[in-house]
């Protein structure tokens, strides 16, 4: 069974991934992995917040809100 989304953690992440992007400590095969990451992350996160967009978009039909 597949844990749900956590949009938290996942965002912490990413920022946990700049810093170390921004230490400019990485050796080149790390900010590979690294890089490949955070590409996943933000395609989650992106992923995620359209599915929140969308049910926004449905609560404010159901209750006629504009």
């Amino acid at each position: 069974m597949k844990k749900p989304f956590d949009f938290a953690k996942a965002y912490q992440r990413l920022e946990e991934l700049t810093k170390q992007f921004e230490s400019g400590e990485l050796s080149l095969e790390e900010g590979l992995k690294r890089f490949e990451e955070g590409l996943a992350l933000a395609s989650e996160c992106r992923q995620y917040l359209g599915q929140v967009e969308n049910k926004i978009v449905e609560i404010k039909k159901k209750f006629d809100v504009k």
